[in-house]
């Protein structure tokens, strides 16, 4: 019992970078770089847990040494998406649908906006499923998120409560020597908590028309 706490610590503190990279804004002007053309922040290091623009990536003064774990995020109809090849890597992308962006496949890190409820389905719905997390369509049944942002939400949730009951067991036995662990899966859950309250839908404001104006008979 006591490897499986310290493995589900460990994993925890492993992937913490995720959050921040789903929670991090792309493509902003760099303020150390202002001056400089193509300065938008849209490289992010996994081992500095920050985002940077190419210039603090490739400058001879940077806080990111060249040995780090990198991802440039690219921009697909306004929306941040990764490279398949280049996520993959570092975290594991089965389940989420891929759209093919200029000849290569690709991954949304967050759910796009859907339409608004009232209006009538596309006939393209017939075919595929819906993500698990934001019920968003998705193209191929296999896959059950249409984005990182949803697989995190679903999975992370599951593996933080399986934890936390694992852990409260443990202490009814020794209280002082998992108190801190205890402490590290409640702030998974909260992460966890982050990312499901990230994906709710915005309810769309429905505007109804107004109705024909009563007019008095004509005499």
């Amino acid at each position: 019992m006591m490897t499986q706490q310290l493995k589900a610590k460990h994993e925890f503190n492993e992937y913490k970078w995720v959050v921040n990279l789903l929670n991090t804004k792309f493509f902003g002007s760099c303020i150390d770089h202002g001056s400089m053309r193509k300065n938008e922040k849209n490289v992010f290091c996994i081992d500095c847990n920050l985002c940077f623009c190419k210039h603090c990536v490739n400058g001879l003064k940077t806080r990111c040494c060249h040995h780090h774990r990198r991802l440039q995020i690219c921009r697909y109809v306004y929306h941040d998406v990764l490279r398949l090849q280049d996520i993959q890597k570092h975290l594991d992308c089965s389940s989420i649908q891929t759209y093919k962006i200029n000849g290569e496949k690709a991954v949304h890190l967050n759910p796009r906006p859907q339409q608004c409820k009232d209006s009538k389905p596309s006939k393209l719905k017939i075919y595929g499923t819906y993500c698990e997390a934001c019920g968003r369509h998705i193209q191929d049944v296999p896959n059950r998120f249409c984005s990182i942002a949803c697989k995190v939400s679903v999975v992370s949730f599951s593996f933080c409560k399986e934890n936390y009951d694992d852990f409260e067991g443990i202490m009814n036995e020794n209280e002082s020597s998992f108190s801190s662990s205890l402490d590290t899966v409640e702030e998974c859950m909260q992460r966890g908590n982050w990312v499901t309250s990230s994906l709710k839908v915005k309810k769309s404001v429905v505007h109804k028309r107004k109705g024909v104006p009563q007019r008095a008979p004509l005499h």
